[in-house]
Parts: C-alpha cells; structure tokens; sequence
C-alpha cells in the first residue's frame, strides 16, 4: 500500500478532476445499466413494505437499512462497471459485440496512461491508480446517494410510519456508511478483473456476487434475527476483499510495460 507524497498532491488533484471529468462522458451509459438492474432493489424493498409500518426496534430498523443496502449490490456494480471499464481503458464492448464475440474481453489502450506519465509533470503510477479509485469513488457515492438511498428515504419519510429521525438516520447510513462498504466489496475487484482482463474471473465473482444476494435474500429471516452479527460480517468481508484486490490490482498496474 502507498501514500501520497506531499509534491503529489497537486499532481493528484490535477489527475482526480481529469479522470472525473473522463467519466462524466459515460455516465449516460451508467445510467442506462442502472435503470436496467434497479428491479433487484425493488423486489427488496416492497417485501418489507408491511415491517415498515409495524413498530421497530434499532436492531430491526437497523436490519431492514442493510438489507435494503444489500439488495443495492446489483445494480451499483451494474452501474459503475461500464465507467471502471472506461477508466481501466478497455472499451464497453460495442465493437466485440457487433463482431458477435460474447465472450472476449475489450483490450486494454494504454495510450491515454502512456500520455499522462510522459506530459504530466512530477506524475507517477502511484498517483495515477490514487485519482482513479478516487475519481470512481466520486461517481459511486453519487450514484448510490443520488438514485439509491435518497429515493427509498423520501419513500420511508411519506409512505411509512417510521419517522423523521429514522428516515435521516437510513439516508446517512445508506447514502454514506453502507455506501462506502459496497464500495470497497465492488470496485477494487472490478479494477484488477478489469486489469487481469480475465472473463472467466468477472463472471466468477459476478456469480458470487448473486449467490450472495440469493443467499441474503432467503436467509432474510435470520438476518432479521442477528442484524448485528451479520452486518459486522458483512463489513469485514468488504474491507478485505477491497484491501485485497486493491493490492492485487496496485501490483499488476505498477508491473505492466506501458511502452
């Protein structure tokens, strides 16, 4: 793991608004994957519908906030995979799927990292992976406040009895707590399978990914039980899983030739 040195700092901002604004020419294409995948949440959310109403305790309330959290999994990784994919310099597969070649992953251009190692000034490769994990930071917290825990909590705050305070307190720990969880358990993966550019490795953890939303999804029951347990769980398997798969990526990225 590294840091960024202090005569980076400029460096990094400069780079973090470039990739950001990089990004801001596919969010159309973000938005698109989510309307297509948001019916995961909603088969979520209405079989709650009834506990909503009824008198919670914090453990269930708490329960409900992270399964509902959950349940984002889907469509969040659906929505920030295109612009991840953009970052890495892969393309979006437009081009192998009017080629009809399902299964091969767009190459990576290194010209666009190639150009900024040579034109930015006291640039380096440590800087480069910082601004872009920070740059989709940026978009993933946006997207999952903006579209998916600013919606659910204005529908708690009309559509249920569960209260002002509960409401705010489900939009900051969906909109920033959870957030953050899902994505340490989704980016960094989608950077280094995106990297590695091994379609056997996305469509593995993608199949995990679901497994464990399934599982979640009948196991709801005795979540509801041990919110607790199971949100602690949940937490330490994001941390590391990100801080793994960081690492991986970091190593692969700083190994690469990008002559």
């Amino acid at each position: 793991m590294f840091k960024i040195q202090k005569d980076q700092k400029t460096v990094f901002s400069k780079l973090y608004r470039y990739y950001c604004a990089k990004l801001s020419k596919k969010i159309g294409v973000a938005i698109l994957y989510f309307l297509l995948s948001i019916f995961v949440m909603f088969m979520w959310g209405f079989s709650f519908r009834e506990r909503l109403d009824s008198d919670l305790g914090w453990q269930g309330k708490l329960a409900i906030f992270w399964i509902i959290s959950f349940s984002q999994l889907y469509p969040l990784w659906m929505t920030i995979a295109p612009l991840v994919s953009y970052l890495i310099g892969r393309g979006l597969g437009w081009e192998e799927l009017q080629k009809r070649q399902l299964f091969r992953m767009p190459k990576i251009s290194r010209e666009e990292d190639v150009k900024v190692l040579i034109f930015t000034p006291d640039v380096n490769r440590e800087t480069v992976i910082l601004a872009k994990f920070a740059a989709a930071l940026t978009y993933f917290m946006a997207i999952n406040f903006f579209l998916l825990a600013l919606p659910p909590a204005i529908y708690l705050l009309v559509a249920t009895k569960i209260g002002v305070i509960s409401a705010f307190f489900f939009l900051l720990l969906n909109g920033v707590v959870f957030g953050l969880i899902n994505f340490l358990l989704i980016v960094p993966f989608l950077f280094y399978s995106q990297e590695a550019g091994s379609f056997l490795l996305y469509l593995f953890l993608f199949v995990f990914v679901m497994i464990l939303l399934l599982a979640g999804y009948f196991l709801r029951e005795f979540i509801w039980q041990y919110p607790i347990i199971f949100v602690l769980a949940f937490v330490l398997l994001a941390v590391l899983a990100g801080y793994s798969f960081f690492s991986l990526y970091s190593k692969k990225y700083l190994k690469n030739d990008l002559d």
